[in-house]
C-alpha cells in the first residue's frame, strides 16, 4: 500500500517536473516548489515505510521467540510427566518389595541375633499402610485431615492422641502395639 503510494507520489512529481519544462518562467517557480515538496514527503513516507517494516521484523523475532519458549514449555511438561510416571512405578515397586523385606529381616532375624530387627524401630511403611492408619485414626477422632499416606506432624499428633486415649506408651509413631490397636478397630468396623 506504501509502495503504490510512493509510485503516484513519484508519478506526480514526474508529471509536475514535465508540465515544468513546457510552462512558462513564472508558472516554473511554483512547479519547482511543488517538486520538492512532494520529495519531502516521498523520504517521509520513505522513512515510514522504513519503521513499519522494522517494526513487523520485532513482530516477526517477539513471534519467534514466543514459539520457541512455548516448545520448552512442552518439553518441560513432557518431562515433569515422564518423572511423575517414574515416581509412580518407584512407589508401587517399594509397596511391593517392602512385605517381602520385613518377611525376609523377619528370618534371618529369628536364626541371628546381631541381624534380628529391633521391635523397637519397625520396619518403614508404605503409603498405603499409612493411609490406612491415616483413615482409622479419621474414624476414631483422633485426626482432622485428609488421608493421604503421608507420615507428619498431623498423623504423628493423631498418632499421640490415640496411644493416650488406649493407654499405649506415647511415641507419636506407627510402632508394633500402635499399628495392632488400629487393626483391631478397623476390624470391629467390618464386623
Amino acid at each position: 500500500m506504501i509502495d503504490k503510494g510512493l509510485l503516484a507520489v513519484a508519478a506526480v512529481g514526474w508529471g509536475l517536473f514535465a508540465y515544468s519544462a513546457v510552462s512558462s518562467g513564472s508558472d516554473e517557480q511554483a512547479v519547482q516548489t511543488e517538486i520538492t515538496r512532494l520529495h519531502q514527503e516521498v523520504q517521509v513516507l520513505a522513512a515510514e515505510r522504513n519503521k513499519f517494516a522494522q517494526e513487523r521484523d520485532q513482530a516477526i523475532q517477539a513471534n519467534g521467540d514466543l514459539q520457541h519458549l512455548q516448545g520448552q514449555t512442552a518439553a518441560v511438561r513432557q518431562e515433569l510427566q515422564r518423572l511423575e510416571t517414574m515416581r509412580e512405578r518407584v512407589s508401587e515397586a517399594i509397596d511391593q518389595a517392602h512385605p517381602k523385606l520385613v518377611t525376609l529381616a523377619a528370618r534371618s532375624g529369628a536364626g541371628n541375633e546381631g541381624t534380628s530387627v529391633s521391635s523397637a524401630e519397625p520396619a518403614p511403611l508404605s503409603k498405603h499402610q499409612i493411609r490406612s492408619a491415616q483413615e482409622a485414626l479419621i474414624d476414631l477422632g483422633h485426626a482432622n485431615f485428609e488421608a493421604d499416606g503421608v507420615f507428619g506432624p498431623s498423623t504423628s499428633k493423631a498418632v499421640e492422641a490415640f496411644e493416650r486415649a488406649r493407654g499405649l506408651p506415647v511415641t507419636g509413631k506407627l510402632g508394633t502395639a500402635t499399628l495392632q490397636a488400629l487393626r483391631t478397630h478397623v476390624a470391629s468396623l467390618s464386623q
